[in-house]
């Protein structure tokens, strides 16, 4: 009786070993939520791209969820800010992190067919999202902290672009004391 119960135990273990070992490295992602190439404009104090972060849930190995699920990590904003008298272009770029213990601990996983109804329920009070296949409740037990933003006002010079943290450039067409007229491009183009 004693003997199963340890290979039990032996097998769960390397059962384990073998999935943490199998997880990614957590990874912080950004996603530029503007789109690359058309003409946009904006107004002084518009903004001029948001970049979106977030970063891979840990489990409890500290490897990233092999479900995929992700967890915010905060944003970074451009914004326009106007134009100096030498041409130019003033811009302002706020960064919020947000800090988070969730992992796969807080959150585990409801998982559901296409043809169960997407229903979760809990005795705890959390939120609930998802995709089509895979919906996550985040526990009160997840703590989220967010310092406060940083700001930094910069020029960019005229005739010069922008580089984004995502890689791409904001051309800058026409800097207006009201208003900017500018694209986003992939490097390279």
């Amino acid at each position: 009786m004693y003997g199963r119960h340890w290979i039990g135990m032996v097998i769960a273990l390397a059962v384990t070993a073998l999935a943490a070992a199998g997880c990614a490295q957590v990874e912080q992602r950004q996603r530029l939520t503007e789109p690359v190439g058309p003409v946009m404009r904006t107004p002084v104090g518009g903004t001029i791209a948001t970049i979106m972060k977030d970063r891979d849930l840990p489990n409890a190995f500290g490897r990233a969820d092999i479900y995929g699920r992700t967890i915010d990590a905060g944003f970074i904003r451009i914004i326009y800010r106007g134009r100096n008298a030498d041409g130019s272009v003033l811009v302002e770029q706020v960064n919020v992190d947000v800090q988070s213990n969730a992992s796969t601990m807080t959150r585990a996983p409801v998982i559901y067919t296409g043809t169960q109804p997407a229903v979760a329920s809990s005795r705890e009070r959390g939120v609930a999202y998802g995709t089509s296949r895979t919906v996550s409740v985040a526990s009160p037990a997840d703590q989220v902290a967010m310092p406060l933003p940083s700001a930094a006002q910069f020029s960019v010079p005229k005739q010069r672009s922008l580089t984004l943290p995502t890689g791409q450039s904001v051309e800058f067409i026409s800097a207006e004391a009201h208003q900017l007229l500018f694209r986003i491009v992939d490097q390279g183009m």
